[in-house]
């Protein structure tokens, strides 16, 4: 999608080499079946819906914390999201939410579908203009309507590695460290 040449580029600040820029750059591409970019194994989902006015932003608003709250249980049952952003823009106009996860993306929006239906709908409902509904046929054409493509998007270190393999490679370092310790000990 983007251009690199590292023979021709030149960095934004000249005190930084090329090969440096080489080394990290991720090669973003645009997802194979939809909208958003996707670098290695991570993808990008970001939805701009316009709010319901002048209602919407309270609602939104009276619904943040627990929203927040509950963000782990819900995006740990989906097991591909590395971070998730909602919030209202534009003076309340718009909600914004992004998304960086795991995965195709026709995959995670039926995993999202399937495995997070009220949490979504907690958040959008009454808040966001004509939103259906997660489990409601209108979803993926709302989806659809308000999704829009990242124009600058990093998809973090080690953008081959999902939560799930993260969380596993934890958990064994962690056991190692212990074993390392009771050795010692």
């Amino acid at each position: 999608m983007y251009d690199f040449d590292p023979s021709t580029y030149q960095p934004i600040s000249p005190d930084v080499p090329v090969e440096e820029i080489a080394k990290h750059f991720q090669h973003p591409r645009t997802q194979t079946d939809g909208v958003g970019l996707r670098a290695v194994n991570r993808s990008e989902f970001t939805l701009l819906a316009p709010v319901i006015q002048p209602t919407g932003p309270a609602v939104f608003r009276e619904r943040a914390e627990k929203a927040c709250i509950e963000a782990p249980y819900w995006e740990n049952r989906l097991g591909t999201v590395h971070d998730l952003r909602v919030a209202l823009v534009d003076d309340g106009r718009q909600v914004l939410f992004c998304a960086t996860y795991s995965d195709e993306f026709k995959p995670y929006v039926v995993d999202v579908i399937r495995f997070a239906t009220p949490w979504i709908d907690y958040m959008f409902t009454d808040v966001a203009v004509g939103y259906p509904g997660l489990a409601s046929d209108g979803a993926i054409p709302y989806i659809a309507k308000y999704q829009v493509q990242a124009d600058v998007w990093y998809g973090g270190l080690n953008p081959e590695a999902s939560p799930r393999e993260i969380a596993k490679s934890l958990a064994v370092a962690s056991a190692f460290d212990d074993l390392l310790d009771a050795a010692q000990g």
